[in-house]
């Protein structure tokens, strides 16, 4: 990764967590603490992040909502984690719905060999990617395009999803809380995940630790309507224990795979 790359996605990282340490970005670009001082010190000068001691914060109040070129960039490891614990929640001949996201896009990529299943999404990305595989059953919703979701969303999506009955459907979000529930910042794309919701046996939620703590406008709903979450978040954290007492939690860190939450 060059270094213009890197510092835009340093700068997004910050965006979206309202704050960093410099050893976290670290750790997720796989560079040293130097390279990431040396980056958080020029990107200072564009007076959208201010230094603080061990890492950065945002100067503005509001999170945004980033592309999903960027999110794919974002806890790829974690991703991949969350994804090979879900290939073990989907029985051979299921009917599976897999929404719009990044980490639901890893989770298609795990599932679509398992025998005799039908693959249900909304999902450019999810429809692109498992396209290319022979002797797939696979169905692409209508809907109304959204570029930020890379997905069909709205009216026509949800009228259209209302004729099946899934027997697991796959669920990324934005933000997530004990007391605010699952949460997204875009009301269309809310509405949308809440119907295909309803017309699922099991919904298995999906989302890795950064998403945890973050409340958005637009609720998809509380997070005891989730059968199931899965995540990289450690089930030491505050929030995992708060969570697990409204619902079934996984975390699919190494050192945890043993607990079944």
């Amino acid at each position: 990764m060059n270094q213009a790359k890197r510092q835009d996605l340093i700068l997004n990282l910050v965006k979206i967590n309202g704050e960093v340490t410099t050893k976290e970005l670290a750790d997720e670009l796989n560079v040293s603490m130097m390279t990431v001082n040396r980056d958080l010190k020029e990107i200072s000068k564009w007076e959208e992040i201010q230094l603080v001691h061990g890492g950065a914060i945002y100067r503005k109040d509001a999170t945004l909502e980033n592309p999903i070129s960027f999110k794919e960039e974002v806890s790829i490891h974690e991703k991949k984690m969350i994804a090979k614990f879900c290939r073990t929640l989907v029985k051979p001949g299921s009917s599976v719905f897999i929404e719009t996201g990044t980490t639901t896009l890893a989770v298609a990529r795990e599932l679509f060999n398992i025998e005799n299943c039908q693959f249900y999404t909304n999902s450019l990305l999810v429809m692109n990617s498992l396209a290319k595989y022979e002797d797939i059953q696979l169905h692409c919703l209508p809907g109304k395009y959204r570029d930020l979701s890379k997905g069909f969303l709205g009216l026509e999506t949800t009228d259209f999803v209302k004729n099946f009955n899934f027997d697991i459907a796959f669920i990324g979000t934005e933000g997530i809380t004990a007391d605010s529930g699952v949460s997204l910042p875009n009301e269309e794309d809310a509405f949308t995940k809440k119907s295909i919701m309803k017309q699922a046996k099991k919904n298995v939620l999906v989302a890795d630790h950064k998403k945890f703590g973050l409340s958005y406008l637009h609720k998809i709903g509380e997070v005891s309507e989730f059968d199931m979450i899965v995540t990289d978040l450690e089930s030491k954290q505050p929030e995992f224990k708060e969570i697990s007492n409204l619902t079934t939690i996984k975390s699919v860190r190494k050192e945890e795979n043993k607990n079944e939450h």
